[in-house]
């Protein structure tokens, strides 16, 4: 016995700091992967070392501190390319790899004073899973009454107010999603309202997801006046480049004061194109076609406003800066945007107002590829907005999240 029990403490001290070690390496890999993630969401921002290793500290490991290193491969403004695992040499994958010189207790009779832990973790951004924000952080940013129908089953639908309520529905108003959820409380009256699946209350906020998005260039002294100015109610004419008064910049870029579509009856032929507008956008009851690869910046004083029965058809580009984006209001511009009046439209692209409110109402009948990112939202008067074919646009959507990958 005398003999065996210096081995049987030598195993007791070994297992001991096994132990140790396994609950470090746990810890170490929780900072690893919340590293990545921060990381991974700036990727479009170019700050994701400093973010990541923001983020490490945060879980109590600070690179060059206490013998923690952390490294992001590669370090600095370069395009993120993992070095090691099934995701090396793919850019735009974020690496961080944590390590620590964990001291130990027993092994030092074996002169191991410390042993180095490590943990990796490797997040790259993917299509989110929400597709409707709502950014404004107080009050009651989502108001839906008299039959309001929002319905989009395939995403995930996230308000970032903290009010009580930040979303009141009322009237038979119905919202449906993936899930719903809100940073503040979302409330019903007892007239059949409900949300689909139930709201989930106290969740965190996030951020703008397109805030990485600059607008385009344009040189305001060249932008022209409505081409509907130059022409007869009734009338069938073209807009955008290449067409009849409008000025081209950059390609295919169009500045215009302000522009009218489809006023008193008229036929209106909308041409691929990005469409700077520094003042009102409006439609009215004549029939706007072809729109395919458009993509419309609201900027100034600009609103928009599709209202009075009209016959619109809009889809977003498929590639280039704003492959996916059709109407973007600049984050300076709070004015309304209104999408009402029994419109009969289809609307294909993602609705950007992040410092306006939106309002869809009285009977607007949409089909749309209906990723939205706005202020707040207002429904009312029968409208209905329905997710048709939420990745119909384009394979690359903007709207991106981060995950991890490893």
């Amino acid at each position: 016995m005398a003999l065996s029990l210096p081995f049987i403490l030598g195993f007791v001290g070994f297992a001991v700091d096994v132990g140790v070690l396994l609950v470090e390496k746990q810890k170490l890999q929780a900072a690893a992967d919340s590293a990545a993630i921060a990381g991974a969401a700036e990727l479009n921002y170019g700050d994701w070392t400093t973010v990541a290793k923001s983020a490490s500290a945060m879980n109590g490991y600070t690179d060059g501190s206490n013998g923690v290193t952390v490294s992001v491969n590669p370090s600095g403004d370069s395009v993120p390319t993992p070095l090691y695992g099934n995701y090396a040499g793919q850019p735009r994958y974020l690496e961080v790899i944590v390590t620590e010189s964990v001291p130990t207790y027993f092994m030092q009779l074996f002169n191991i004073p410390t042993v180095p832990v490590q943990a990796r973790a490797v997040a790259g951004l993917g299509t989110s899973t929400n597709c409707i924000y709502v950014l404004g952080g107080s009050g009651t940013t989502v108001t839906m009454n008299n039959d309001g129908q929002l319905y989009a089953p395939g995403c995930g639908i996230i308000v970032n107010s903290s009010g009580t309520p930040a979303i009141s529905i009322s009237g038979s108003a119905n919202i449906t999603g993936a899930w719903v959820d809100v940073v503040g409380t979302a409330t019903t009256d007892n007239s059949g309202s409900k949300y689909t699946p139930a709201a989930t209350e106290g969740v965190a906020p996030v951020s703008d997801p397109l805030a990485y998005l600059s607008p385009p260039s344009y040189t305001a002294s060249s932008c022209t006046g409505d081409p509907f100015g130059f022409v007869q109610g009734g009338a069938t004419y073209s807009v955008g480049p290449g067409s009849a008064h409008s000025t081209t910049q950059n390609g295919n870029l169009v500045c215009y004061t302000s522009l009218n579509l489809g006023v008193n009856g008229d036929t209106v032929t909308v041409n691929p194109g990005i469409y700077v507008i520094t003042g009102a956008l409006a439609t009215g009851s004549g029939t706007v076609s072809g729109g395919d690869g458009v993509m419309f910046y609201i900027v100034g004083n600009g609103s928009v406003n599709i209202a009075n029965g009209s016959k619109i058809s809009l889809t977003a580009p498929t590639s280039g800066t704003y492959d996916g984006i059709l109407f973007y209001q600049d984050r300076a511009d709070s004015n309304l945007a209104s999408f009402e009046g029994g419109a009969n439209s289809n609307l294909k692209g993602i609705l950007y107002f992040p410092s306006a409110p939106m309002n869809i109402a009285n009977g607007t009948s949409t089909t749309m590829y209906t990723p939205m990112v706005a202020k707040t939202i207002s429904m009312a008067g029968g409208a209905t907005l329905t997710d048709d074919d939420y990745a119909s646009i384009n394979s690359g959507d903007p709207l991106q999240s981060p995950r991890l990958v490893e």
